[in-house]
């Protein structure tokens, strides 16, 4: 049946000690339903997982069942309320019996569980992109509630930018989970980067004389006053005839640190024959990992138009170096992953709260995988150097941006596996052996949310409080203050 249908039978209806359960009926095979919530395990203070049964009856009943709890809900529809729904994780797994009314009579469908864990952190902030490659006035930053339906705009472009005007709001970061201090760009018209730290507003311009752009991929140290960004030249090329429609590339990029106590920026890595990107910490502070591509000599590669004239030989390894965060000294680079001599590239190199582990996408070329169908999510025991494909996790689709949660025990990830054109959000559990549970979409209130809603999710970050600054201080802020420059400062080798 097509689920892109919507059904006109929706009602509800909660019946106390379950009396619409049939008490006759011939057993069936496994339901379908919409999302694929069978089997997964879920936070114990997740929102409720509602879905719609595809499969086509007369009649639908569901019922859940958790220890000494049991809720029927009539409809093809099943939405379970949040309270009943939270009495049933508290108790534990949750098994799910579906029947299905037909020509012949009731038909109890195959069970399935639904089995509780770890809770998540209760917050989820994100980008919501709409499909035009130029709608910059849509662009918004949204927090949602994961424990309930609840979401609010963080940030909108059209809250400050005029009607005819162009603003483009990215790369929102917090440090540690937390919302005390927080930041994200605006690019174009009122640009600078945002900065809430303890309930002060700043806006920056990382660019010096030094420097090839402000600053662009953010990674906020966990213990001292810094952030590694990336420095970005960055172009956009759409394909005419081929299955990654867009191809986003650097035609340069190094990395610089900010040092917030000292508004000063200093470089972290620059060499003109590498393309740098995408710092990330250790949770110790004292090591940044990053992904650069080896683009040999500088002045042929701009002559020849940078990636744009060989998108399929731009490869980026993975990197580390050694910091000391009491002195801003920095050690030797060392290379971690040659993802080039597999014919392989690697981005996003993102750390586990504990250090054990590292996630990062890998793909056939390039730095912007969430354009590359090929792209894949990859987990890296950081205590033996072993990695592998997350088999568990991939699809046949996009698998890019990604993020632990504070405990390290789930992460969320973006994936195009659904529709291969829109990016939603998935989340999964971290056993301890390193493996996954199945990945299921982030609950919503309506099951055919991801059928209906034409914006992409990007970026999403874990945080276990809400933002603490209103959209609306946020655009007065931005509208009235232009953004300050920093000083540079050479870096300090060991």
């Amino acid at each position: 049946m097509n689920r892109y249908v919507l059904y006109l039978s929706t009602a509800i209806l909660l019946m106390t000690g379950c009396t619409s359960e049939p008490k006759k009926y011939s057993e069936s095979t496994a339901p379908s339903i919409y999302p694929d919530f069978t089997e997964i395990t879920v936070p114990s203070n997740i929102a409720s997982p509602n879905f719609l049964i595809e499969d086509e009856a007369h009649s639908y009943v569901t019922v859940l069942e958790s220890g000494k709890s049991k809720v029927c809900i009539k409809g093809r529809k099943v939405l379970i309320p949040l309270r009943k729904w939270k009495n049933l994780t508290a108790q534990g797994d949750i098994s799910v019996t579906i029947y299905e009314k037909r020509e012949k009579g009731w038909a109890r469908m195959k069970p399935f569980s639904i089995y509780v864990s770890d809770e998540i952190d209760s917050y989820l902030t994100y980008r919501l992109i709409p499909p035009s490659f130029m709608s910059f006035q849509r662009l918004s930053i949204n927090q949602r509630d994961l424990t309930s339906f609840k979401e609010k705009v963080v940030y909108a472009n059209s809250m400050s930018a005029a009607d005819d005007s162009r603003q483009c709001i990215n790369c929102h970061n917090f440090r540690n989970w937390k919302t005390d201090e927080m930041q994200f760009h605006i690019r174009l018209e009122q640009g600078g980067t945002v900065m809430y730290r303890h309930g002060k507003l700043s806006k920056l311009n990382h660019k010096t004389d030094s420097t090839i752009s402000a600053g662009v991929y953010p990674s906020w140290h966990p213990t001292h006053n810094y952030i590694a960004y990336s420095t970005n030249h960055t172009y956009q090329r759409l394909h005419s005839n081929h299955s990654n429609r867009v191809e986003v590339f650097d035609e340069y990029s190094d990395l610089i640190l900010y040092d917030h106590d000292n508004n000063a920026v200093s470089i972290i890595e620059n060499d003109s024959t590498e393309l740098e990107c995408f710092p990330y910490w250790t949770p110790d502070g004292k090591t940044l990992f990053y992904v650069s591509a080896h683009i040999g000599n500088p002045t042929l590669f701009q002559k020849l138009g940078g990636v744009a004239a060989s998108t399929q030989s731009i490869r980026y390894n993975l990197y580390s170096k050694p910091f000391n965060p009491d002195d801003r000294s920095w050690g030797k680079k060392q290379l971690v992953i040659r993802a080039d001599s597999m014919q392989k590239s690697i981005t996003l190199p993102r750390v586990s709260p504990d250090g054990r582990w590292m996630m990062f996408t890998m793909g056939s070329q390039g730095v912007f995988h969430i354009w590359h169908k090929d792209s894949e999510l990859y987990l890296m025991n950081l205590e033996n150097g072993q990695y592998r494909s997350i088999d568990e996790i991939n699809s046949s689709d996009v698998e890019s941006y990604h993020s632990w949660s504070s405990t390290g025990k789930w992460i969320v990830f973006s994936t195009r596996r659904e529709d291969g054109m829109y990016t939603r959000l998935y989340l999964s559990h971290l056993n301890d052996d390193g493996t996954f549970t199945k990945p299921f979409p982030v609950p919503q209130k309506d099951p055919q949310h991801s059928l209906k809603f034409m914006f992409s999710y990007n970026i999403p970050e874990f945080t276990i409080e809400p933002v603490k600054v209103s959209a609306r201080e946020l655009a007065a802020f931005i509208r009235s203050n232009d953004a300050q420059p920093v000083n540079y400062e050479q870096k300090r080798e060991e």
